[in-house]
């Protein structure tokens, strides 16, 4: 496999990596996904990242390997979350926020300072407006990330 596969989605949260771990683990179990779990220390490419690499059976997962992320005949295919903590000191434009307050206003610049945040890419086989399974494990991930726990704050 020569070039880069799958579609990239980022996640920046206070929730921590064995807390969205274990009930990820959990959703990709009722979906009849298995996982693989690597952690990486002082590697190269991937620092300290955590991965979980999620599959349907051994034959999504080979032909995985030879082929990348892709989406199969009966419309579904692999996905990754790779998580690690991180500083995040960052510039962006605001454009909506999503709440109930239907609140309008002009985009504008926002400053992020966190010395300790959590990031996480979930990669997926295609782009979720492309695709319903795609945007189905997308919106999975998110529920991990909205669950409320009172540990975590």
């Amino acid at each position: 496999m020569a070039e880069w596969t799958g579609y990239l989605y980022e996640f920046y949260t206070n929730k921590p990596i064995d807390f969205v771990f274990s009930e990820w683990k959990k959703k990709v179990s009722a979906i009849n996904y298995k996982y693989e779990y690597t952690a990486y220390q002082n590697d190269k490419y991937y620092k300290n990242d955590k991965l979980l690499f999620c599959y349907k059976n051994k034959e999504m997962y080979e032909y995985h390997l030879e082929h990348g992320y892709n989406i199969d005949m009966q419309g579904e295919g692999c996905f990754m979350i790779q998580a690690q903590k991180t500083p995040f000191k960052a510039k962006a434009t605001l454009f909506e926020i999503e709440d109930e307050s239907n609140i309008s206003f002009k985009p504008y610049d926002i400053d992020l300072r966190f010395n300790s945040l959590f990031a996480y890419v979930l990669v997926l086989p295609e782009e979720p407006e492309n695709s319903s399974f795609s945007q189905k494990i997308r919106n999975l991930f998110i529920s991990v990330l909205d669950e409320e726990n009172d540990s975590i704050e």
